[in-house]
């Protein structure tokens, strides 16, 4: 749960697991360069996504015989569909891709099951719902659909029946429901498919929308569960908007509220959820008074949202690499650390944005950077500015690398890899080779340890990305190995990072620096541990605390020149 500025926005809110894992499979074929990808249907029930995914090429269509383009891809979308649907599909010729949520297939099992032992099936959900159907197809032809005990009391006798939920169902909807058919029946088997990330929403919505005087239900208008949801605060709270994006909202709902709470359905992704909740609270900042903090937060906030801050970082961890190295501080090499990341980082999260004019002013900056950290590169020789355009032009095509259509483009974990490639050539290999010491150990210790470390981050950063909803796929360290995985390889980094600082103190190499950077990675340690052992959304805070052990080296580093 965040809470600020009287604004409550539900911990539960964005995409259940289900979506997520349908997106990461489309993502995963469009970085692969398997194109066109086409969705039986929409992939989700939120326009902001599938505007998004439309723009990489994955479109939506009713059946298979709507596919232009043979060659590519169809995917079977979170809801699930009939078997008969799906033999169809799979025997059109065209590579199929099913990417039904877990926990809806666990309800066809459960159908399947006993129908196969002779039940009648009652399931509790929206008639024509796409996940409905799809259930239906598992019925034996002996399905019935209800909305709830209205409609059940309508129903005749039954001899065996199974009752059944749509995943997304209100609970107690659904055992009213059940107890009514139950009533009715020789033999009822009651099998609650309503899926926990559910349960857990609806519970938390319960608990915060009774003591709002606005709620605020962020998702598609065309998304059952969403409106369900709506609908459940409405009895819970004296004022409900049900919205899709904060252009809907006026500053006068807001503002006359005292206590607002914002959740949303599992088709919204965290990011759209971040817009409004950034809105309403920067509405009613606007009209209460001029306030000092406030005016420092948000352009804090605007320095480390548009890489300012990532930039400096580098340049403080190119300041440690000098020092590691035992090379003077060069400050050309240092301000081209800093344009060097400050353009690569803007130009990536630029088309990772929807058309916009901050979008374009982005690309601005980030190819202004990249032509000012090429022009620094040039003193340094014709060799160094051979590798710094490489570089760049690697980062800069990595977007859209897709165009490749190979594997190597696809390859696990090959955002952080590459971001930790970037950084230790800009901020460790730079000043080693101009200042003639690229092949001494110093210089391969401070390029190995820029690159875990910066490994590390981005990872870390990955992580948090992942739980924001923001569109990330198996590029991704965390993504394509998962949390176990992620952890122990963070931990077995940290733990090289530490044991190699111990026995260089040891040596002794350098001692008072080393002894100060063993100091320096206590915070770092500590940071990767708060955050694994958090279910964070990324935000300011944490890109300011996760950047900020590069400050922390630095600083500990600058102060060897005391003693």
């Amino acid at each position: 749960m965040d809470k600020e500025q009287d604004v409550i926005v539900a911990k539960s809110a964005g995409f259940c697991p289900g979506v997520k894992r349908a997106i990461d499979k489309v993502l995963e074929l469009e970085a692969a360069g398997k194109k066109p990808i086409y969705t039986i249907g929409p992939l989700i029930h939120n326009k902001q996504v599938t505007d998004m995914l439309a723009a990489k090429q994955i479109t939506s269509i009713d059946k298979p015989q709507e596919a232009q383009d043979k060659s590519g891809v169809l995917v079977i979308r979170a809801h699930g569909i009939t078997p008969q649907f799906q033999q169809e599909i799979e025997s059109c010729g065209m590579e199929v891709v099913d990417a039904t949520c877990p926990l809806v297939k666990r309800a066809h099992d459960v159908i399947s099951q006993y129908a196969k032992q002779g039940y009648d099936t009652v399931i509790v959900g929206d008639g024509g719902h796409a996940e409905v159907i799809g259930l239906l197809g598992y019925t034996q032809g002996r399905g019935t659909v209800v909305s709830g005990p209205e409609e059940a009391q309508k129903l005749p006798p039954f001899k065996k029946v199974n009752v059944v939920s749509q995943t997304t169902q209100k609970e107690s909807v659904f055992y009213q429901t059940a107890q009514i058919i139950k009533d009715k029946a020789d033999e009822c088997q009651i099998s609650n498919t309503i899926c926990q990330p559910t349960k857990d929403r609806q519970k938390e919505t319960v608990e915060l929308a009774k003591n709002a005087d606005l709620v605020i239900v962020v998702g598609g208008k065309h998304s059952a569960n969403t409106a369900r949801l709506a609908l459940l605060c409405r009895g819970l709270a004296p004022q409900v908007l049900h919205i899709e994006t904060e252009s809907e909202l006026q500053p006068e709902q807001v503002l006359r509220a005292k206590q607002i709470f914002i959740t949303a359905g599992a088709s919204t992704p965290n990011w759209v959820i971040d817009k409004v909740a950034n809105w309403v609270r920067q509405t009613r900042q606007t009209h209460n008074r001029f306030s000092l903090p406030t005016f420092f937060y948000n352009g804090w906030k605007f320095f480390v949202k548009y890489s300012f801050y990532t930039a400096f970082a580098a340049m403080a961890l190119a300041y440690v690499c000098m020092k590691l190295q035992g090379v003077r501080t060069d400050w050309k090499l240092l301000w081209f650390a800093w344009l060097f990341v400050f353009g690569l980082t803007s130009v990536n999260h630029a088309a990772e944005q929807a058309p916009t004019r901050v979008r374009n002013l982005s690309y601005t900056l980030g190819f202004t950077a990249c032509a000012g950290a090429l022009v620094l590169s040039a003193f340094t020789g014709w060799q160094v500015l051979l590798l710094a355009a490489i570089f760049l032009a690697a980062g800069i095509f990595y977007p859209f690398r897709h165009i490749l259509h190979s594997k190597i483009a696809s390859f696990p974990g090959t955002k952080d890899v590459a971001t930790a490639l970037g950084w230790a050539f800009a901020c460790a290999w730079l000043p080693a080779y101009a200042h003639g010491v690229p092949f001494h150990k110093a210089a391969y210790l401070a390029v190995f340890y820029a690159g875990l470390l910066v490994f590390t981050r981005s990872v870390t950063l990955g992580f948090s990305s992942a739980n924001k909803d923001l569109m990330v796929g198996k590029e991704s360290f965390y993504k394509a190995f998962g949390m176990t995985a992620t952890k122990w390889a963070v931990t077995f980094i940290l733990t090289a990072l530490t044991g190699a600082l111990v026995a260089l103190w040891f040596m002794p190499w350098k001692p008072l620096l080393t002894g100060m950077l063993l100091i320096g990675n206590v915070y770092t340690v500590f940071i990767v541990i708060y955050y694994y052992s958090h279910v964070t959304a990324r935000n300011i805070k944490q890109e300011t605390l996760i950047d900020g052990q590069f400050f922390i080296l630095w600083l500990f580093c600058y102060l060897t020149k005391l003693f």
